[in-house]
C-alpha cells in the first residue's frame, strides 16, 4: 500500500480535532462504558498522529496512550483499518452535528439558502481556529479508498439537500463548487491560504446567498 506522509496524516487528524472541538457538549457517541472507551481510544489515536505523525501510529502505541490493553483496543477496533475508519466516521458525525447546530441558529432569520449558509458557517468556524485547515482526507485515500465512503455519502446527501432546498439551485451549486475548490487547495497546498483570505471569502459567500 502507498505510504501516507506525516504531513497528510497531520492534516487529517488536525481536521478531526477541530471538529471534535466544535462538537464539545454534544452527546454524539453516547454515555455507556463501551462508548466512552471507544472515544478514549479515538482521542488517543488522534493525539498520537497529531503529535508524532503517521509513522508512530501503531495499535500498541494507541493502546498505551489510551490506558487500555492491546486486547481491549482490539475488542473495540479489531484492526488498524477499523480504527482509521472510526476516525473518518467521527469526522463525518461531527460535521453533521456542526451543520445542524448552524441550521438551528439561523432558522428564524428571513434570508435564503439556509442550508448552504449553514455549511459555510461551519467552514468559517474552522478557519477562525486555523487558517490552514483542510479536510485532509487524502491520507485515507492513500491508505484505502473505501475508507472515504462515509465522506462520499455525506457530501452526496449534503449536495442533494442543498439543491432541493435552495431558492436558487444554480447559485448554491456555484458556491458549493467554490467551497470544494477551497478544500482541495487546502489538501494540495497549491496557493497560500493566508494570501487568499479564505475566511473573508467564505463570509462574502454567505452574504451573496442572502
Amino acid at each position: 500500500m502507498t505510504k501516507v506522509s506525516d504531513q497528510l496524516w497531520f492534516r487529517l487528524v488536525h481536521s478531526l480535532r477541530e471538529l471534535a472541538e466544535l462538537g464539545k457538549g454534544r452527546n454524539v457517541k453516547g454515555t455507556t462504558k463501551a462508548s466512552r472507551t471507544q472515544q478514549r481510544i479515538l482521542d488517543a489515536a488522534i493525539d498520537i498522529v497529531q503529535a508524532q505523525g503517521g509513522g508512530q501510529f501503531s495499535l500498541d502505541t494507541v493502546a498505551k496512550h489510551a490506558g487500555v490493553s492491546k486486547g481491549g483496543l482490539l475488542y473495540n477496533f479489531p484492526s488498524k483499518h477499523a480504527l482509521i475508519r472510526a476516525m473518518v466516521q467521527h469526522h463525518v458525525d461531527d460535521a453533521r452535528a456542526n451543520i445542524a447546530e448552524a441550521e438551528q441558529a439561523i432558522a428564524g432569520d428571513p434570508y435564503r439558502h439556509k442550508l448552504m449558509r449553514s455549511f459555510l458557517k461551519g467552514l468559517c468556524s474552522k478557519f477562525k481556529n486555523d487558517n490552514n485547515a483542510a479536510s485532509g482526507m487524502l491520507a485515507a485515500i492513500a491508505d484505502d479508498p473505501s475508507m472515504l465512503d462515509p465522506v462520499r455519502t455525506f457530501h452526496k446527501e449534503m449536495f442533494e439537500r442543498i439543491q432541493a432546498e435552495s431558492e436558487d439551485p444554480g447559485l448554491a451549486k456555484l458556491v458549493y463548487l467554490a467551497v470544494e475548490g477551497i478544500n482541495h487547495n487546502g489538501i494540495f497546498q497549491i496557493l497560500d491560504e493566508k494570501q487568499l483570505d479564505i475566511e473573508e471569502q467564505l463570509e462574502r459567500m454567505i452574504e451573496i446567498l442572502k
